[in-house]
């Protein structure tokens, strides 16, 4: 039936290319401080968004930087590191504020880039009388992106929750992420939206605004991910190996006075397994949301006590309680809930970054036969207990309900 379908060249010589570049703030941050910001509001996105008026000096010195090329902080500058000078421009900045916080974000910003389009995207804004949401977010900035073009004007969309799916910009060329760390998922879904077709001569820009670029570790999401699907279908003997050969197909570059620089790929290699990467892209794929509260807790607290709970009979609970109630306890507990799943991922990413303690330590070379001798021999279980501050039984839990997968393992104990 397939041979009835032709491959449609033109229309995948429509995917853009695209490049991803680490933007250092340093410059910004220090400037913002000798300028009298308090030092306490600065140093992650984080706090930026806790305080945006009170941080204004700052957030405003870095989008003068970025798209008015002001400030002498050519490190910044997006013309310099794209060697691009050509046209009015759309791009897209994710945010980590609160809808509180986005009208103060959003004032901010038109008064820098006064000669720009902001439209600032949160479920607490209406445009044109009509509050924004998922359903129409894209039909409202289509408009607003074919308004300035016809007043040949530039825009800038800023947005912290909204559009980061199901939302095709043809026009949108820059994307800049803003925040700090981030699941892994909706980071891939935001860089998606300067991925959109446009013209056959597209390329997509991936800017990741970071305090600390050493630390900086939202494109390594995407690449480990890929690496990851590369190695299971190619049957590639290494990560490692899996990772240059997607590293050989990305550009990706640190943003200098002089312009950008294109990253060696070894070096980006070695400092993305300096910093982990593999585990902390692996603790994030793992889905905990499904696994039981009394084994969160176990996981979280290295308490095997936890593990006990479950065996035991839980009573069927009527429903007793006023709707209202319910869902104010229902919030309450989904916030606890979260901070619970949080505080577990956090030891199992431990557990996967120093997994050559259980397998070395075994004089073993698979995971599963590692497991089988501490099984049969509490003094291995003691040991571990101690290197790891969890219980044996919580890890052996772990492995045995495939928590953490046997590939995850392997992946894991090949990076390190």
């Amino acid at each position: 039936m397939l041979k009835n379908f032709k491959i449609n060249t033109t229309r995948d010589l429509l995917a853009p290319d695209f490049a991803c570049y680490q933007m250092n703030l340093n410059g910004p941050v220090e400037a913002a401080i000798a300028a009298g910001v308090d030092p306490d509001l600065l140093g992650s996105w984080s706090k930026f968004a806790a305080h945006p008026m009170k941080a204004r000096g700052f957030f405003s010195r870095v989008l003068e930087a970025v798209f008015k090329g002001q400030g002498n902080f050519d490190e910044l500058n997006t013309n310099i590191q794209t060697e691009n000078w050509s046209g009015t421009r759309v791009a897209m900045m994710f945010v980590s504020a609160k809808n509180t916080q986005m009208d103060m974000i959003d004032t901010i910003a038109n008064e820098t880039l006064d000669a720009w389009r902001v439209v600032t995207l949160t479920g607490a804004r209406k445009y044109n009388g009509k509050k924004i949401s998922n359903r129409n977010v894209q039909k409202i900035v289509s408009e607003v992106v074919e308004e300035a073009a016809r007043d040949n004007k530039s825009v800038l969309i800023i947005s912290n929750n909204l559009a980061q799916r199901s939302f095709s910009i043809p026009e949108i060329t820059e994307l800049y992420l803003a925040y700090d760390g981030g699941e892994m998922g909706a980071t891939l879904q935001k860089m998606s939206r300067a991925l959109t077709p446009g013209n056959a001569s597209k390329t997509g820009r991936i800017f990741s605004l970071s305090f600390d670029p050493n630390r900086d570790d939202k494109f390594d999401a995407m690449i480990v991910e890929t690496a990851v699907n590369i190695k299971r279908r190619k049957n590639m003997t290494s990560i490692a190996e899996a990772l240059r050969s997607v590293l050989s197909t990305v550009d990706i570059f640190s943003c200098t006075k002089d312009g950008a620089v294109a990253l060696d790929k070894d070096s980006y290699l070695a400092a993305a397994l300096a910093r982990n990467a593999v585990s902390r892209v692996l603790g994030k794929v793992i889905n905990l949301s499904s696994v039981p509260a009394d084994i969160l807790a176990a996981i979280a607290e290295g308490n095997s006590n936890y593990l006990r709970n479950e065996t035991q009979n839980r009573t069927a609970k009527g429903k007793t309680r006023e709707a209202a109630n319910k869902k104010k306890q229902g919030t309450a507990k989904d916030n606890a809930d979260a901070k619970l799943i949080a505080k577990a991922r956090e030891v199992v990413v431990s557990i996967l970054e120093n997994l050559d303690i259980i397998i070395e330590g075994t004089g073993s070379h698979i995971l599963n036969d590692a497991m089988e001798i501490i099984r049969s021999d509490v003094e291995y279980q003691e040991c571990v207990a101690e290197e790891f501050g969890v219980d044996y039984e919580v890890i052996d839990y772990i492995f045995a309900n495939n928590i953490i997968k046997q590939e995850h393992a392997e992946l894991m104990y090949d990076a390190a």
